[in-house]
């Protein structure tokens, strides 16, 4: 019996000694036993300062980490922004140089040409035309045929394929515009001079932004900086226009005045220019959206084909009495005639087929086929309205290239105006704040 007050007594003293270690364990976390899970006790906060701030640390850290977390994530949004930003410049940059080399390649062209129509027999424009986008078809064919077997090898999803329907499509269109741009032309040319026809030619440089701007349903498309190098432009050409290389041989004998009278082959001409900047502002749309060199091809095996077609048609006037208007007829009888004189030639004079081959080799490959691709690759990394005013160099290279093959000069208006039209340049390829918006 006296085992029982010793077992009662041990059984009390540990249970005291529980209860004493769990009120310990409650004030370490400053929590009364007497509250639950939900009750403060202030005298307990109070008395364990250190206790809670080794509590209260980890949430602070875990806060911390998240404010690093989000400024080491804002700056690399800051650096992947600016990496892009450098290389949309970059490729800004190579764009423009690419289209620079086009007024560069064109500007052979007057000087190719000019030499071929003064041989005899002079050569019809149509059947010049169709030879060198004959060769600029097939070179182009060829490569992008080449460039197609290389694709092949690598897996392409379908939307890659859809695209090459879209050069085909964008081919057809682009190169309808450059070959009724061009026959309207050389229709215009037969009554209205070289010098006057280049001069409304150069319309271009204010139709591009204008139709850019109308096609997207707002003027502001197209930004104020582009506005005035469209205009400082359209002013240098038409001051180069007027230049008389001290000859006396401008526009119209360098007399403004007579710009004022339009004929019909002015508004020939005028078409021809609207028909061009519906290249230039549809290329805009297509070049970023495909190859340029299957673009490339299907442009020029589209002017291809209706130039043949062309030269067909007006040999078949030529041998026979038709209903047409008298420039048809003559221009088949000028193809007929041509024809003829090359068989003779092919006998007696073998160097003028050795030249002319030359001359449609050059212009097939070089200001037709390279320009081609050019113009496909460049506008995919640069606005219809800043190529345009590219292109509208091509006097400076023309009158280069005329001093050094032709011993032509310029005369002040022609320095003026070449001065101009490089301030033209120098604005479009200055950076701006507002980017053009593309059509669709």
């Amino acid at each position: 019996m006296r085992s029982l007050p010793v077992l009662s007594i041990v059984l009390t003293t540990t249970f005291l000694e529980r209860c004493s270690s769990f009120s310990r364990r409650c004030a370490l976390v400053g929590r009364s036993p007497c509250v639950g899970s939900v009750g403060r006790t202030p005298r307990l906060r109070q008395l364990r300062p250190g206790i809670l701030e080794e509590v209260e640390a980890p949430v602070q850290l875990d806060k911390g980490s998240a404010e690093v977390a989000v400024r080491e994530q804002a700056q690399s949004q800051q650096q992947l922004d600016e990496s892009n930003e450098d290389e949309a410049t970059a490729e800004r940059g190579l764009g423009i140089l690419v289209l620079l080399t086009v007024p560069l390649a064109w500007g052979t062209y007057t000087p190719a040409v000019k030499y071929m129509y003064e041989m005899e027999p002079a050569i019809p424009g149509f059947v010049f035309s169709a030879g060198y986008y004959l060769v600029a078809a097939v070179t182009l064919r060829l490569l992008s045929s080449l460039q197609a077997n290389e694709s092949n090898e690598l897996k392409v999803d379908r939307a890659e394929e859809s695209e090459e329907g879209l050069d085909i499509r964008g081919g057809w269109e682009l190169g309808s515009y450059l070959f009724v741009g061009n026959a309207l032309q050389v229709v215009g040319l037969q009554t209205v001079p070289a010098d006057r026809a280049a001069f409304l030619v150069q319309l271009t440089t204010v139709l591009v932004p204008l139709v850019a701007a109308l096609s997207v349903g707002a003027l502001s498309a197209v930004p104020a900086q582009t506005w005035l190098a469209c205009v400082v432009a359209f002013v240098g050409v038409s001051v180069m226009g007027i230049d008389d290389g001290g000859v006396g041989a401008g526009i119209s004998g360098g007399n403004p005045i007579t710009l004022l009278h339009v004929s019909p082959g002015d508004l020939l001409i005028v078409l021809a220019a609207f028909s061009y900047t519906l290249h230039v502002v549809r290329l805009g749309v297509y070049a970023p959206r495909t190859k340029p060199l299957a673009l490339a091809s299907a442009k020029a095996t589209t002017e291809a084909f209706l130039s043949v077609a062309v030269v067909i048609i007006l040999t078949i006037i030529g041998n026979n009495a038709l209903e047409v208007p008298q420039f048809m007829q003559e221009t088949g009888q000028g193809v007929i005639s041509y024809f003829d004189a090359l068989k003779t030639a092919a006998s007696d004079n073998p160097r003028l087929l050795e030249i002319s081959a030359c001359a449609i080799l050059w212009t097939g490959w070089v200001t037709c086929a390279y320009t081609i691709y050019a113009q496909s690759y460049g506008q995919s990394k640069v606005s219809p309205t800043e190529s345009n005013l590219i292109y509208t160099t091509q006097p400076l290279f023309s009158s280069l290239f005329a001093y050094f093959l032709l011993g032509e000069t310029l005369g002040a208006a022609g320095y003026v105006g070449a001065t101009l039209i490089c301030l033209a340049l120098w604005l479009v390829s200055s950076p701006s704040d507002i980017t053009e918006t593309k059509t669709e």
